[in-house]
């Protein structure tokens, strides 16, 4: 069970950082965009400062997860021990909670793919594509919680011989 206690751990180090990522990109571009409305900066400006905050999104995200891997690295040895309840559930919920966000995503794709119909091709392409990383991600994060889920509750019927 020390590699899902790992897990949450890194999940938790990880969440923390991408909110403060988000709240400091939105802290850029929020004053940008009322100062290009107002006229206090060029239109030039918000384009620039969209590309900038999402280069140094980039970087931050890869800096955050190589951080967390050698914080809480994953463990070579795969200890195959039966999961408790509690864990049992709290799997099954971030298995549902990512399952929503796949549906959440899949809602948004629909809509790339109605404003790609209106000729607004660069912006939303791009969009696009973000929003088919994420789905394959989360896809992959659904499987690799539903196979330990799975397990734990084979090794758990073994164990206990129900």
């Amino acid at each position: 069970m020390g590699e899902i206690a790992e897990y949450f751990k890194r999940e938790r180090y990880i969440t923390r950082r991408l909110s403060l990522l988000v709240l400091g990109g939105t802290a850029i571009l929020l004053p940008v965009a009322l100062n290009v409305a107002r006229g206090h900066l060029p239109a030039m400006a918000l384009p620039y400062a969209v590309v900038g905050v999402v280069l140094g999104v980039a970087a931050a995200v890869v800096l955050i997860v190589r951080r967390a891997n050698v914080r809480y690295p994953r463990s070579a040895s795969s200890d195959e021990l039966p999961l408790d309840d509690a864990t049992s559930r709290k799997l099954r919920r971030r298995i549902l909670l990512l399952k929503g966000f796949v549906a959440v995503y899949a809602f948004i794709m629909v809509s790339i793919i109605v404003h790609m119909h209106r000729g607004e091709w660069p912006g939303v392409l791009g969009a696009g594509v973000v929003i088919v990383i994420m789905e394959v991600a989360l896809i992959k994060a659904i499987r690799r919680l539903d196979l330990k889920v799975k397990a734990g509750a084979r090794l758990l019927r073994n164990t206990f011989g129900s």
